[in-house]
C-alpha cells in the first residue's frame, strides 16, 4: 500500500521525535527520600519549587512518597515545561508497580488508605491526616509531641503517609523499591516494626535530636536501622 501524505508526515514525525529524544530529555531522576520535600530537591538543584513542581505535574505543596521518582529538569526543560504550562512527565504519585496483597493496585491506593485510621490502634496527628500506631505507642507518641512543641518549639511527625503504621502491602511495595535502586532502603515485608505500628519515620534531623533527648521518658528511642536516622522505635514505657 502506498503511504498517503498525511501517513508520510507521521512517520517522519515520530522519527524525528524519536531521534531527538534521547537529547530533549535530559531530565535526572531523583528518588524521595525521608525528609526530601520539593523545595529542598528544587533548592539543591538551584530552580524554583514551581518549576520542579510544575515539570512533574504537582501542586507546588505536594508532599512526596518516600521511594517514589520525581525527575529534576535542566533550567532549559523547567522553563520549557513553565512556558507551556504542563507537565512533561507523568505526575510520580506512585511507583506504579502493582501489590502483590491488592491485585490490580498500587501504592498510591495504599497510601490514601493510610491516611484512614486503622481499626484498633491509636493516632498520631501529621502532614497527610490522622496516622495510625499501636494504642500505646500512640499515647507515648502524643504526650512526647506535646513535650517537644512546649519545651522546644519544634513539632515531631511522621515524615509521610507511611511513615508510621503500615500494612505488608506497603511495605511489601517500599521494598520493592528499594531492591530496584528507586526508594529508600526498606525491609522485606513481615520484618518491619511498622507494621506493628510501633514505628516512626520522621520528617527531619530535629525532630531526631528532640526524641533523643526526650524520648526515653516515653519508651521511644533508637534502636533498629543504624543508618537510618529518621527511623525511631517505641520500646514501651
Amino acid at each position: 500500500m502506498v503511504p498517503t501524505a498525511s501517513g508520510r508526515w507521521l512517520a517522519c514525525a515520530i522519527g524525528a521525535g524519536l531521534l531527538a529524544s534521547p537529547a530533549a530529555f535530559a531530565a535526572a531522576p531523583h528518588p524521595v527520600q525521608p525528609g526530601e520535600t520539593l523545595w529542598s530537591i528544587s533548592t539543591a538543584n538551584g530552580l524554583t519549587t514551581r518549576t520542579v513542581a510544575v515539570y512533574n505535574g504537582l501542586p507546588e505543596n505536594a508532599p512526596l512518597l518516600v521511594g517514589t521518582t520525581i525527575y529534576v529538569p535542566t533550567v532549559q526543560e523547567g522553563t520549557a515545561a513553565l512556558a507551556a504550562g504542563g507537565p512533561a512527565v507523568a505526575p510520580p504519585a506512585t511507583s506504579g508497580a502493582a501489590l502483590g496483597t491488592a491485585p490490580g493496585g498500587t501504592l498510591a491506593a495504599e497510601t490514601a488508605r493510610a491516611a484512614v485510621p486503622a481499626p484498633g490502634m491509636g493516632h498520631v496527628p501529621s502532614p497527610y491526616g490522622e496516622l495510625s500506631l499501636f494504642p500505646a505507642a500512640a499515647d507515648a507518641w502524643n504526650a512526647m509531641r506535646a513535650e517537644a512543641n512546649s519545651v522546644y518549639g519544634i513539632d515531631i511527625y511522621p515524615g509521610g503517609p507511611v511513615s508510621a503504621y503500615r500494612t505488608y502491602a506497603q511495605q511489601a511495595e517500599l521494598y520493592r523499591a528499594f531492591l530496584t535502586g528507586h526508594g529508600a532502603p526498606a525491609n522485606p515485608p513481615g520484618t518491619s516494626s511498622h507494621e506493628y505500628g510501633t514505628a516512626v519515620d520522621v520528617q527531619t534531623p530535629e525532630m531526631r535530636s528532640v526524641i533523643d533527648q526526650i524520648g526515653s521518658k516515653y519508651g521511644w528511642g533508637k534502636v533498629h536501622a543504624p543508618d537510618e536516622w529518621w527511623h525511631v522505635d517505641y520500646l514501651g514505657g
